[in-house]
């Protein structure tokens, strides 16, 4: 357990729900590693009451935080200053306390990149379809474009919202054709996965496009833990490789934790205890 005094040091993350967080645990892990005097709480906050929230914590002086569902793109709009990705993705899921309010900055595409490498999943070349177009998937697509894809469709419940990321997108004169589409519209063929939505099952027209799939088709699933379950239950029924969100877990929240502490997060550490909450599988 870590120490707490006087002069500890307090983190948390945001979220609501947030009881499934396991940010706790890798980052007290990457703190104790570091052998800081600090400790990372989960706080559930309703998504009414973020302002006020962040303004308490602010005062109390807490010294960073990461933000989940449903705070990224509202947490955009109320930190003082923003880093270029979080810029770029018009979201943010760090946050670090300056004496003028708070620094906003985006870690999951950063996360992304590392995953995707150290999973040896290879984008270039591929359709990639990417569920979602909340906090995670704005942070993610501009990360994905950098990978070289023949495509990139963006499909969302609300067409609206997988309108205006497409634009985003199409906005960095990639070469990969960008589209959108509505999670009810007719599903189209893909080689890549990208699951950036939180909500755990999968839904009648979202297993419409999990049928869309090309041969040797992959999928990378934002959800780990429980919470991946039937995500994990589908590709095995369907024949596709399947990542779950663990290691972007890590690599996200090392970014945090560097963004915080302008110190280096031991991955071992992290990985360790995320291993360790997880039962050891």
């Amino acid at each position: 357990m870590p120490r707490v005094d006087g002069k500890t040091q307090v983190y948390a993350v945001l979220g609501d729900p947030v009881h499934h967080s396991r940010s706790p645990e890798i980052q007290n892990a990457a703190f104790r590693a570091a052998a800081m005097n600090a400790v990372y709480v989960a706080l559930e906050v309703p998504a009414p009451g973020l302002r006020q929230a962040l303004d308490g914590l602010h005062a109390a002086r807490v010294v960073g935080l990461n933000l989940t569902a449903p705070h990224k793109e509202a947490a955009f709009a109320l930190a003082r200053e923003r880093t270029p990705e979080a810029e770029e993705a018009r979201t943010v899921n760090t946050l670090r306390r300056e004496t003028y309010g708070w620094s906003g900055h985006a870690t999951d595409g950063i996360g992304f990149r590392a995953w995707a490498a150290e999973a040896g999943i290879e984008a270039r070349g591929r359709r990639v379809l990417v569920l979602g177009a909340g906090g995670a998937a704005n942070a993610i697509v501009p990360k994905v474009l950098t990978l070289g894809p023949e495509s990139v469709q963006v499909v969302s419940r609300s067409a609206e919202h997988a309108q205006s990321l497409s634009r985003r997108a199409a906005e960095r004169k990639a070469l990969a054709r960008i589209t959108s589409a509505a999670l009810e519209d007719t599903a189209t063929a893909w080689d890549l996965l990208i699951r950036a939505v939180s909500v755990e099952s999968i839904s009648a027209d979202e297993d419409r496009w999990w049928r869309a799939h090309a041969p040797r088709a992959e999928v990378l699933d934002l959800n780990y833990g429980p919470r991946a379950a039937e995500s994990r239950a589908r590709a095995r029924t369907e024949g596709l490789r399947y990542e779950d969100g663990s290691a972007l877990l890590i690599h996200q929240g090392a970014a945090s934790f560097e963004f915080w502490t302008a110190k280096t997060a031991s991955l071992d550490a992290m990985r360790e205890a995320l291993r360790a909450a997880s039962g050891g599988n």
